[in-house]
């Protein structure tokens, strides 16, 4: 069994809210000089959490950080010896600690027998596995609406009211294919959170931080309601409510979340706010 060091790279989109994605792997022994990185080649890895960000320009970044792991690997071996004790010591020199958005984690350590397939494991579970996860994210959103709140909807008569809306913005366009207007757009959204990784939750919440940032942008009035599934722990709910509910959004855009235990009460107040509009022969 040999003890290695290993680093996780991140893309930290904003230093403020902590908000990163990881996007490769650097594994280090020190005793026979094994050093070798692994990095994500999709730019959509981090496109997707995050608008406006040039995923090519990152991605050119990352490859010129794998080329200098390369690079001081191929020297160790050459010259038989090995100057360095820690793994930071190695990347602080391609990728200084500073304020730029590529930022190494801490030392963490581990055993294995093969320190190849250490390094495979350790992408895989840590950067490759979100790719995965995320594939799915819109089946297990559209299963949150059909067996927690279509019900309640149908119930009281508000899903024949919801229609498809397109929303325009600076950059993109949104699909939202349950929403029904009162002078404003009210588009309602299904979120599965109640995932297994704590990691997962926070990826899938900050990739819809930037879809909200992009949709202020938009020229129209919009309230988004998410139609949530929440973990069981309080620390994630209240991570959940501060970050998606963000109070910086600009008076064109509101943001609610609505919890799988309300589902029926928000149910009735949509009905009583179309009733009310039906009333007013607005609709």
């Amino acid at each position: 069994m040999k003890t290695y060091q290993y680093q996780i790279i991140r893309y930290t989109h904003d230093l403020i809210t902590g908000e990163f994605v990881n996007v490769g792997v650097v594994v280090f022994e020190p005793q026979t000089g094994y050093l070798k990185s692994k990095f994500t080649n999709k730019f959509g890895r981090i496109t997707q959490f995050y608008s406006g960000v040039n995923g090519h320009l990152i991605l050119n970044s990352l490859k010129a950080f794998e080329s200098e792991v390369k690079r001081i690997s191929r020297q160790l071996h050459e010259l038989f010896r090995n100057d360095f004790k820690t793994i930071d010591e190695i990347t602080n020199g391609i990728l200084p600690k500073n304020d730029s958005s590529l930022q190494c984690t801490e030392i963490s350590y581990a055993l294995d027998v093969n320190l190849e397939v250490a390094l495979e494991d350790l992408f895989e579970r840590l950067v490759d596995r979100y790719n995965q996860e995320s594939s799915s994210d819109t089946l297990a959103d559209k299963e949150v609406w059909k067996s927690v709140y279509k019900q309640y909807f149908d119930k009281y008569g508000v899903t024949s009211h919801l229609k498809h809306h397109s929303i325009t913005t600076q950059n993109d366009i949104f699909e939202f294919d349950k929403a029904w207007k009162n002078g404003d757009w009210n588009c309602f959204q299904s979120l599965s959170l109640d995932l297994k990784n704590t990691s997962s939750i926070k990826d899938k919440v900050y990739k819809w931080v930037g879809k909200l940032n992009e949709l202020e942008t938009a020229s129209e009035r919009i309230n988004v309601y998410f139609l949530t599934v929440y973990p069981e722990k309080e620390s994630l709910q209240r991570f959940i409510k501060d970050t998606l509910s963000n109070s910086s959004f600009h008076d064109y855009l509101s943001v609610s979340i609505i919890n799988a235990n309300e589902a029926e009460s928000f149910a009735k107040k949509v009905q009583t706010e179309i009733v009310g509009h039906l009333s007013e022969g607005k609709i």
